[in-house]
């Protein structure tokens, strides 16, 4: 399961005012290689320990569509932000309640779209 897919550690990155703390992937190997690219990010095998750091106030998901909207639902659960690279999930009923968690806890809830954050 894949939780920040390189590209978008990449490009959070590059912004001035956003810092990357930690990255999260099951394959030790993809993992080590990515420590080794951005050695200052801590590296993690446990999405879990991402939810419980109180430093981490967004996630961004980026893994097969099937863990969306449980990893989504624990980060908004959790009082993150979360960003979800599409599809946002398998079905427009996981899609709302995501919303509706996201109202209620006043968090942004963000979903990747090919070129509609891209510069042209």
């Amino acid at each position: 399961m894949r939780l920040l897919g390189p590209n978008l550690l990449r490009n959070f990155r590059s912004l001035s005012d956003c810092r990357m703390k930690a990255m999260c992937d099951l394959d030790a190997q993809r993992l080590k290689h990515l420590k080794a690219l951005y050695p200052e990010v801590q590296a993690h095998m446990d999405f879990k320990k991402l939810l419980k750091d109180k430093e981490i106030n967004a996630i961004a998901i980026a893994t097969s569509i099937k863990h969306h909207h449980a990893m989504a639902r624990a980060s908004l659960q959790a009082g993150k932000h979360t960003f979800i690279e599409k599809p946002m999930a398998s079905s427009s009923d996981e899609c709302e309640e995501l919303i509706a968690i996201a109202e209620k806890n006043k968090l942004a809830l963000m979903v990747g779209h090919t070129f509609l954050y891209s510069a042209p």
